[in-house]
C-alpha cells in the first residue's frame, strides 16, 4: 500500500514546480482580491491584510488543486475521454469537486482561525475566481494530455507503418536470395559454402534492420549490397559487372536501412535478368547542395517511361523504398526514375543515431569498386 502511494506521488522536482505554481497563483489571486476589496493604494497601511489574503488563498489553492488533480486521475481511469458524454461528465464532475473543495478549504480556514470571517460578496468573488482559475488550469491540463496522446498515436502509427515495410522487405529479399542459392547449389556446389557465408552476413544485416531504429550508414548499406551482388554474380558469372563508386567521406551518412539493396535487386532483375549479354550494375553517390545523390543504374534494356508511378505497381521493392524515404524525411527526400535506373535525393543529416557498420568478411566473388 505504501509503495503504491509512493509511486503515485510526484518526484521532488515536479513537486517543487507544482508548489511554486500554487504559491504563484495564490499571490496573484490574493493581490487581485486585495485590489478589488481594499485597493492597492492602501497596501502600505494594510499590508498585513494582504498577507492574510495570500495565506487564505494558498490554503484554498492547495486543497482545490489537490482535489481536482485526484478527480482528474480517477476520471481518466474510470471514464476515458472517448465521447462527448464522457467530456460532459468530466466537466460536470470537476465543477462539483471545485465547489466542494472550496467549501472544505473555507471550513478549514475557519477551524484554524476562528476569527476568519468574510462577507458573502468576498466569498462569492473568491469562489468565482477559484473556479475560473481551476477550470482554466483543467482545460490546459486536458489539452496537454490530448496532444500527448495524439503524439503517441502518431508515433505508434509511424512505427506500425515502418514495421509493415520491414515485413515486406524481408520475405521479398529472402525469397530471391534462396532462389539464388538454390540455383548455385544445383550448378556449382563447390562454390556453395562461400556464397552461404555471404548470405549469412546479409541475412544478419537484414534481421538487424528489422529491429533497429530504421537508420544505418551508407557504408553499411554498401557492404550489404556487395554481399547481395556477390551471390548474384556467382549465378550470372561474367555477365554481371559491378561498379561501386561511393566516396569515403559519404559512407558515414545516415540513410534508412535496407534502402539501397532493393534498388540494386531491381537493377539486377530488370537489367541482367532481361539481357543475354553483359550488363553493368553501378552504385554511385555524391554530395550536391546539402543532399546525398544516390544512383543505382544498369546497362540493361531500361525503363519504357520515366514516370515513377508507372513502375511502382510492379513490385513492393521500389514502392517500399519511396515510402521509407517519406517516413523518415517527408517531402525533403526525392525518388526519380531515370531511363537506366533510379536516383535518390536524401537530405544530409549528421546527428541521426545509426547502428554501427557490420563486420563483414570479404565477399567470395570479387567486383569492381571505384573509390
Amino acid at each position: 500500500m505504501l509503495t503504491a502511494i509512493r509511486n503515485a506521488l510526484p518526484g521532488p522536482r515536479r513537486l517543487a514546480r507544482q508548489a511554486g505554481l500554487i504559491f504563484g497563483v495564490s499571490v496573484l489571486i490574493g493581490t487581485f482580491l486585495f485590489h478589488v476589496f481594499t485597493g492597492l493604494d492602501q497596501f502600505p497601511d494594510r499590508w498585513p491584510q494582504f498577507l492574510w489574503n495570500v495565506y487564505f488563498t494558498l490554503i484554498h489553492a492547495t486543497i482545490i488543486v489537490a482535489s481536482v488533480k485526484a478527480a482528474i486521475r480517477a476520471l481518466r481511469t474510470s471514464v476515458p475521454l472517448q465521447s462527448r458524454r464522457a467530456v460532459a461528465l468530466h466537466v460536470g464532475t470537476l465543477s462539483v469537486v471545485t465547489v466542494v473543495a472550496f467549501g472544505t478549504a473555507t471550513g478549514l480556514c475557519k477551524a484554524l482561525h476562528p476569527g476568519f470571517d468574510l462577507s458573502w460578496e468576498v466569498l462569492l468573488t473568491s469562489a468565482t475566481t477559484a473556479s475560473a482559475a481551476t477550470l482554466i488550469w483543467s482545460a490546459f491540463s486536458y489539452m496537454s494530455a490530448f496532444y500527448r496522446r495524439l503524439r503517441e498515436a502518431e508515433a505508434a502509427r509511424y512505427e506500425a507503418r515502418l514495421s509493415a515495410l520491414r515485413a515486406q522487405i524481408n520475405p521479398h529479399f529472402l525469397f530471391n536470395a534462396f532462389n539464388s542459392i538454390a540455383a548455385l547449389v544445383r550448378t556449382r556446389p563447390g562454390e556453395a559454402e562461400a556464397v552461404v557465408e555471404d548470405l549469412s552476413d546479409l541475412f544478419r544485416y537484414a534481421l538487424q534492420a528489422s529491429k533497429d531504429s530504421g537508420m544505418a550508414t551508407l557504408g553499411a548499406e554498401v557492404k550489404a549490397v556487395r554481399r547481395y551482388l556477390s551471390v548474384e554474380q556467382a549465378r550470372y558469372r561474367d555477365r554481371l559487372i559491378v561498379e561501386i563508386n561511393v566516396p569515403e567521406d559519404l559512407r558515414p551518412t545516415p540513410v534508412p536501412s535496407m534502402t539501397v539493396q532493393p534498388l540494386v535487386e531491381n537493377a539486377v532483375k530488370h537489367g541482367v535478368g532481361e539481357t543475354q549479354g553483359d550488363c553493368t550494375v553501378s552504385v554511385t553517390a555524391e554530395r550536391a547542395n546539402g543532399t546525398l545523390l544516390l544512383r543505382v543504374l544498369d546497362t540493361g534494356p531500361g525503363f519504357d517511361s520515366t514516370d515513377l508511378g508507372d513502375v511502382l505497381g510492379e513490385g513492393s521493392g521500389l514502392a517500399n523504398v519511396r515510402e521509407r524515404l517519406e517516413l523518415f524525411f517527408g517531402e525533403a527526400a526525392q525518388m526519380r526514375l531515370l531511363p537506366q535506373g533510379i536516383e535518390l535525393q536524401i537530405p544530409l543529416r549528421e546527428t541521426v543515431e545509426v547502428r554501427p557498420e557490420p563486420e563483414f568478411v570479404e565477399p567470395a566473388v570479387e567486383m569492381t569498386e571505384a573509390e
